[in-house]
């Protein structure tokens, strides 16, 4: 008689699903695409309805005032929340928000002038929900998402956001030849639209990217499920038995009044070192603490040069137009970056990425520095603009492999915060620049400065490995938080 023979079913690795039939994946991404869309035309459309309205031009430029604002208070504790709750409910609140704010503008519009309380207060709510959905919109791209389209899944969604950009603005300039109210109208159509594209989340989708960031079938992270069961019982009873060898097996030593004491359990953290945890590791991160210091250089650079460029360009005869071509020259090349990150981010070193846009536009500006030529110092913007994407692309795929997952909104909001808060200087740097010197002298300060920084990133330190197990940072778990690769099959989030 044969002894039976044991098996071990090794289940193998299917081909990856593309992205246009990742559903997750394709749902969010429309649902984006309109919200961005109609984003962009309220952007443009809310500043010419208050001046439509009487109000002076300082008094309309508090909006974007209150936008920088709201940006910088609500970031860190956006990121908590993405840590502590369901992304699908955050990202529906935040686009219900401001369905709800743009509809009362569009019908207020409609009946009346709109008041610059209105407006503030919109674009507040706006930017709340912008702060609270992109964190969660990562997240969830990031756990329906395998490991190896990361990138391209980034590059596709950054494509999408200058793409709105580039159309949002010249459809918001047909409608308002029609009406002024139109085009908050349309802007609330889309955030009912990218609503419904959350809500369809809720059908139960596996997940692509399981244990070691390898795509598998649900039944290898059954079996490491299993596996992870089994050892915490193990380590249970063992626990178990100890305390009863130390009490003389009679088990845990008992309470006051004869009651087993129950187990207290770790001690909860307090708020705001949770709240903090990823600025923390942030800092304590070599990799992430050096990006932080070149990007919010090369961001305060980036920012003082577009305002170079509208005033430096602007203040000459036709200049208005010419900076509108320069916009939309900058806007078509981020977006063939976007298009072309991909293919980049698979054949160059990450330091060469992330060097290759300051050194071009130092090359442009220093054209422009020797010339005089205002379309060098265009182009030396457009520059930036090609090969942000790509950076952004790059960036975004290591935080999402290296970033332990219960952290990861707090460290993503921590590391843009860092890096964005000097960008306030920006416009009042590019303006003392322009009353010194001409537009060359100022074209050869940034060409300095630029490669300056294009030197500095060629030294950044090499990222950290992408996390393959469940070890999360210390004293940061969250209740009902994963690792990647450790969620139960069947959810596309928490």
């Amino acid at each position: 008689m044969n002894a039976p023979t044991a098996t071990t079913a090794t289940a193998a690795a299917p081909a990856l699903v593309p992205l246009r039939a990742n559903r997750a994946f394709r749902l969010l991404w429309i649902g984006q695409a309109l919200s961005d869309f109609g984003t962009a035309m309220t952007a443009l459309v809310l500043p010419l309805a208050l001046l439509r309205s009487g109000y002076s031009t300082s008094a309309t430029s508090t909006i974007g005032t209150a936008v920088l604002v709201t940006a910088m208070i609500v970031r860190m504790p956006a990121g908590y929340l993405t840590d502590h709750h369901s992304h699908r409910r955050l990202m529906l609140t935040a686009d219900l928000a401001r369905l709800a704010t743009v509809a009362t503008v569009a019908t207020w519009t409609y009946l009346d002038r709109l008041p610059i309380a209105m407006a503030v207060v919109t674009v507040v709510v706006a930017q709340v929900g912008v702060e609270l959905f992109r964190p969660s919109q990562n997240a969830t791209v990031r756990r329906v998402v395998p490991a190896a389209q990361l990138g391209t899944a980034i590059s596709m969604n950054q494509a999408r956001a200058y793409a709105a950009g580039i159309v949002g603005p010249a459809v918001a300039g047909l409608l308002i030849t029609a009406s002024l109210w139109l085009p908050f109208a349309v802007d609330a159509v889309t955030y009912a639209v990218s609503a419904l594209c959350v809500l369809a989340l809720y059908r139960p989708l596996r997940r692509l990217r399981p244990a070691g960031g390898v795509t598998g079938t649900s039944s290898a992270t059954t079996s490491d499920t299993a596996t992870r069961t089994t050892a915490d019982t193990a380590t249970r009873t063992t626990a178990d038995t100890a305390a009863a060898d130390s009490t003389g097996g009679a088990g845990p030593p008992p309470a006051a009044g004869g009651e087993t004491a129950p187990d207290p359990g770790p001690p909860r953290e307090r708020f705001l070192p949770r709240l903090t945890a990823g600025l923390r590791h942030v800092v304590k991160d070599p990799f992430l603490r050096t990006l932080a210091a070149l990007a919010a250089g090369e961001n305060f650079a980036f920012q003082a040069l577009a305002y170079a460029l509208l005033l430096g360009i602007g203040r000459e005869h036709d200049g208005a137009a010419a900076v509108g071509l320069a916009m939309s020259a900058a806007a078509v090349t981020g977006l063939t970056g976007s298009l072309v990150a991909p293919f980049l981010q698979r054949r160059l070193r990450m330091q060469t990425v992330m060097a290759a846009g300051p050194a071009l536009a130092a090359v442009m500006l220093a054209v422009a520095w020797f010339t005089g030529s205002g379309v060098a110092f265009a182009a030396g913007y457009s520059a930036l603009c090609l090969l942000t994407p790509v950076n952004g692309a790059v960036m975004g795929t290591i935080l999402a492999t290296t970033v332990p997952e219960n952290i990861y909104g707090r460290t993503t909001t921590a590391l843009g915060f860092t890096a964005e808060i000097l960008q306030p200087l920006g416009p009042l740097s590019a303006g003392l620049l322009l009353a010194y010197l001409s537009l060359s002298g100022t074209a050869a300060f940034f060409a300095v400065a630029f490669a300056l920084l294009a030197g500095l990133a060629l030294f950044l330190p090499s990222p950290p490995e992408p996390a393959t197990s469940a070890a999360a940072a210390p004293g940061t778990a969250a209740p009902g938080t994963t690792v990647p690769g450790t969620a139960t099959p069947g959810t596309a989030e928490d």
